[in-house]
Protein backbone atom coordinates (compact mmCIF):
# COMPACT_ATOMS: atom_id res chain seq x y z
CA UNK A 1 0.00 0.00 0.00
CA UNK A 2 1.23 3.40 -0.78
CA UNK A 3 1.75 5.87 1.97
CA UNK A 4 -0.44 8.36 0.34
CA UNK A 5 -2.99 5.55 0.80
CA UNK A 6 -2.55 4.91 3.57
CA UNK A 7 -2.32 8.52 4.87
CA UNK A 8 -6.23 9.24 3.37
CA UNK A 9 -7.57 5.63 4.96
CA UNK A 10 -5.61 7.07 8.35
CA UNK A 11 -7.30 10.47 7.99
CA UNK A 12 -11.16 8.92 7.12
CA UNK A 13 -10.44 6.83 10.29
CA UNK A 14 -9.36 9.65 12.51
CA UNK A 15 -12.99 11.24 12.66
CA UNK A 16 -14.78 9.69 15.38
CA UNK A 17 -18.09 10.21 13.47
CA UNK A 18 -16.58 7.58 10.38
CA UNK A 19 -15.45 5.52 13.17
CA UNK A 20 -18.02 5.26 15.03
CA UNK A 21 -19.59 4.36 11.64
CA UNK A 22 -17.10 1.97 10.82
CA UNK A 23 -18.02 0.19 14.62
CA UNK A 24 -21.60 0.16 14.53
CA UNK A 25 -21.46 -2.03 11.01
CA UNK A 26 -18.34 -4.14 12.14
CA UNK A 27 -20.99 -5.31 15.26
CA UNK A 28 -24.02 -6.44 12.23
CA UNK A 29 -26.45 -4.51 10.86
CA UNK A 30 -27.67 -1.71 12.70
CA UNK A 31 -31.36 -1.16 12.96
CA UNK A 32 -31.85 -1.95 8.96
CA UNK A 33 -35.00 0.74 8.25
CA UNK A 34 -35.54 -1.68 4.90
CA UNK A 35 -35.43 -4.82 4.63
CA UNK A 36 -32.42 -5.50 2.01
CA UNK A 37 -29.60 -5.76 4.50
CA UNK A 38 -29.15 -8.77 6.30
CA UNK A 39 -28.07 -8.76 9.82
CA UNK A 40 -24.95 -11.27 8.63
CA UNK A 41 -23.76 -8.60 5.81
CA UNK A 42 -22.58 -5.93 8.48
CA UNK A 43 -23.90 -3.07 6.43
CA UNK A 44 -26.23 0.14 7.06
CA UNK A 45 -28.40 2.07 5.02
CA UNK A 46 -28.11 6.38 5.36
CA UNK A 47 -31.02 6.16 7.32
CA UNK A 48 -29.92 3.95 10.15
CA UNK A 49 -27.13 5.44 11.04
CA UNK A 50 -28.75 8.64 10.92
CA UNK A 51 -31.25 7.14 13.47
CA UNK A 52 -28.69 5.80 15.60
CA UNK A 53 -26.25 8.59 15.38
CA UNK A 54 -28.67 11.62 16.05
CA UNK A 55 -26.46 13.41 12.87
CA UNK A 56 -28.54 14.52 9.66
CA UNK A 57 -28.35 13.08 6.35
CA UNK A 58 -26.55 14.87 4.69
CA UNK A 59 -23.79 14.73 7.49
CA UNK A 60 -24.07 11.29 7.37
CA UNK A 61 -23.93 11.07 3.56
CA UNK A 62 -20.85 12.98 3.19
CA UNK A 63 -19.36 11.00 6.49
CA UNK A 64 -19.87 7.26 4.13
CA UNK A 65 -19.17 9.01 0.60
CA UNK A 66 -15.61 9.96 2.60
CA UNK A 67 -15.00 6.11 3.74
CA UNK A 68 -16.26 5.05 0.19
CA UNK A 69 -13.78 7.28 -1.59
CA UNK A 70 -10.66 5.84 0.17
CA UNK A 71 -12.19 2.21 -0.40
CA UNK A 72 -12.94 1.01 3.27
CA UNK A 73 -16.70 0.72 2.80
CA UNK A 74 -18.11 -0.17 -0.69
CA UNK A 75 -21.67 1.50 -1.74
CA UNK A 76 -24.56 -0.84 -3.35
CA UNK A 77 -27.62 -0.16 -4.55
CA UNK A 78 -31.08 -2.30 -3.32
CA UNK A 79 -34.17 -0.74 -4.64
CA UNK A 80 -34.87 2.95 -3.09
CA UNK A 81 -31.91 2.44 -0.43
CA UNK A 82 -28.20 3.04 -0.81
CA UNK A 83 -26.68 0.52 1.40
CA UNK A 84 -22.83 0.57 2.59
CA UNK A 85 -20.56 -2.15 4.18
CA UNK A 86 -17.42 -2.07 5.57
CA UNK A 87 -14.72 -3.33 3.18
CA UNK A 88 -12.35 -5.97 5.62
CA UNK A 89 -9.68 -6.50 3.01
CA UNK A 90 -9.01 -2.30 3.15
CA UNK A 91 -9.06 -2.22 6.91
CA UNK A 92 -6.78 -5.34 6.95
CA UNK A 93 -4.44 -3.43 4.55
CA UNK A 94 -4.31 -0.42 7.00
CA UNK A 95 -3.28 -2.97 9.93
CA UNK A 96 -0.40 -4.31 7.49
CA UNK A 97 0.93 -1.22 7.05
CA UNK A 98 0.96 0.48 10.30
CA UNK A 99 2.87 -2.77 11.43
CA UNK A 100 5.10 -3.41 8.26
CA UNK A 101 6.10 0.63 8.55
CA UNK A 102 6.07 1.54 12.11
CA UNK A 103 6.24 -1.57 14.46
CA UNK A 104 8.27 -3.86 12.82
CA UNK A 105 10.15 -1.15 11.84
CA UNK A 106 11.17 0.45 14.92
CA UNK A 107 11.71 -3.36 16.32
CA UNK A 108 14.02 -4.00 13.47
CA UNK A 109 15.65 -0.39 14.07
CA UNK A 110 16.06 -1.33 18.17
CA UNK A 111 17.47 -4.71 17.55
CA UNK A 112 20.15 -3.22 15.43
CA UNK A 113 20.81 -0.60 18.04
CA UNK A 114 19.94 -2.54 21.13
CA UNK A 115 18.31 -0.09 21.94
CA UNK A 116 16.81 3.55 21.16
CA UNK A 117 19.70 5.54 21.60
CA UNK A 118 21.62 6.26 18.38
CA UNK A 119 25.00 6.28 20.20
CA UNK A 120 26.92 2.78 19.85
CA UNK A 121 26.27 1.41 23.42
CA UNK A 122 22.44 1.16 22.37
CA UNK A 123 21.53 2.83 25.84
CA UNK A 124 17.51 4.08 26.02
CA UNK A 125 17.98 7.31 27.03
CA UNK A 126 18.39 10.08 24.76
CA UNK A 127 22.44 10.67 23.31
CA UNK A 128 22.46 13.63 25.39
CA UNK A 129 21.51 12.19 28.68
CA UNK A 130 23.44 9.12 27.68
CA UNK A 131 25.42 7.57 30.28
CA UNK A 132 28.05 6.79 27.70
CA UNK A 133 28.12 9.84 26.35
CA UNK A 134 28.61 12.17 29.23
CA UNK A 135 31.27 10.22 30.33
CA UNK A 136 33.25 10.83 27.39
Amino acid sequence: MKNVDLLDRLHALADKSRFHMLQLMAKGAIATCCDRIEAYENGCCVADVVAVTGLSQPTVSHHLKVLEKVGLVRRESRGPWTCYFPNPEALQEVVHALTTELITAVDSHQNEKGGCCPCSHGSPMSPSTCETSMNR
